[in-house]
């Protein structure tokens, strides 16, 4: 874990993209994997969006609750690994049909749920497909798309996840409140089989590896001896849980404690996820600014994340207030702080390593992800049932970006591209 390496000035953010104007960019593509990981965020939060609803019809606890988003995470923590493995077995095309048929009828199954245990079930299965599905989109945009555009074209497939948490609070809310919450589940688990035709007919050709990844994969024995993958783990185990609170408890906290109903939480749920949303392009794009006007990769990073991640703090605020305006605008601005933090962070594999450990790094940093996630949000449940205290739970996972901050500069040291050693 604190093995030392020989380091100089090289980044994925420094390589030379001047051939970008000759690529014609296929922007069909990106959009139908786009709609791919916006149906796969607005999917997985509906759980989340119908919380006050199904929590008061299945007479659940804060810790039965806990157990239905852990059930959620605990797939989607394997099958996110088996996912690129089976999409390079038979390929991106066949396996994002595959995956996205599965969780479309999981989903679809949550209208039939009667209690803690079926629904706990039925979100696992949901975590199955959807697991399997992110990093099989990712995949595809990079191995369908010319060199110097694969940036972009992951970036924009990424941001579904945005896109899909702005979206999922007033369309879930709206079909809930028109035609009950069972129908809702039907109808978002359907919208995944209508995306099929599309991606099948922008895919009828195979795609075109132009630019193999070179080298051998990695494993994850060889990773575990750099403590930078270690950082990138640890950051993410800690600060990541961060989101997951807040994606999957937001509704529950506008409902018990602002006691807002689901057509008032379906009008302004949305709200801090469309400002994480331009985070997403805010946080990368100063870093890459202060990149190309010569500051180092280093001083760029560190500098970025370490305005955001105390700043990630101001949701702390949320509880300590009596207006709602005042605690969303908390809230949003916390999401904005962590979300500008959290682009820095998934990009450090890339600064850190070389190639052909990315993907494996960035597998290993997802377990800390998921581990972090079921532990802190386990532990809400528990504090919830015990106390009642919103403040204590806020104020707790207030702390988690600036030390996950902490622990990847303490841990990582310098961020340089490794040269010796791997």
């Amino acid at each position: 874990m604190s093995t030392d390496h020989r380091i100089v000035h090289r980044s994925s953010d420094q390589q030379d993209i001047s051939d970008k104007g000759t690529q014609r960019i296929p922007w069909s593509l990106i959009l139908v994997l786009l709609g791919a990981t916006t149906i796969n965020y607005l999917d997985r939060l509906t759980a989340s969006i119908l919380a006050p609803t199904l929590r008061d019809e299945f007479g659940m606890s804060n810790a039965d609750y806990s157990l239905v988003v852990n059930s959620f995470t605990a797939a989607y923590l394997i099958f996110y690994s088996v996912g690129g493995r089976i999409a390079d077995l038979i390929g991106t095309r066949k396996a994002l049909v595959l995956f996205m048929t599965w969780w479309s009828f999981a989903g679809s199954l949550q209208a039939l749920t009667t209690g803690t245990k079926s629904l706990s079930l039925v979100r696992f299965l949901l975590a199955v497909g959807q697991g399997g599905a992110w990093p099989a989109a990712i995949k595809a945009a990079a191995e369908r798309v010319p060199g110097p555009l694969r940036s972009l074209s992951v970036g924009v497939t990424n941001s579904g996840s945005s896109i899909g948490a702005m979206l999922a609070p007033p369309l879930i809310g709206i079909m809930a409140v028109l035609w009950g919450w069972r129908t809702a589940c039907v109808i978002t688990g359907a919208v995944g089989l209508l995306w099929l035709p599309f991606w099948l007919k922008i895919t009828k050709y195979p795609a075109t590896k132009s630019n193999p990844e070179p080298g051998e994969k990695v494993s994850w024995v060889r990773v575990v001896h750099f403590r930078q993958a270690w950082a990138v783990f640890l950051g993410r185990a800690i600060g990541d849980p961060f989101w997951t609170f807040y994606i999957f408890w937001l509704p529950e906290y506008l409902s018990r404690e602002r006691s807002l109903n689901l057509e008032t939480i379906a009008a302004v749920g949305w709200i801090p996820f469309l400002i994480s949303g331009v985070a997403n392009f805010v946080g990368g794009g100063i870093t890459s600014w202060l990149i190309r006007r010569g500051w180092s990769v280093h001083r760029a990073r560190q500098t970025i994340m370490w305005l955001a991640a105390p700043a990630s703090m101001v949701g702390i605020i949320a509880t300590y207030t009596d207006s709602l305006a005042v605690s969303l605008a908390a809230i949003s601005f916390a999401a904005f702080f962590f979300m500008i933090w959290s682009v820095n962070v998934i990009n450090l594999p890339s600064d850190w390593f070389p190639p052909r450990y990315v993907g494996t790094v960035f597998g290993f940093s997802g377990t800390g992800q998921g581990l972090g996630s079921m532990l802190i949000i386990y532990l809400v449940g528990e504090i919830l049932d015990t106390t009642g205290n919103y403040t204590l739970v806020f104020g707790g996972v207030g702390l988690l970006v600036p030390l996950a901050q902490l622990l990847i500069t303490l841990v990582g040291g310098p961020i340089r591209r490794l040269q010796n050693g791997v």
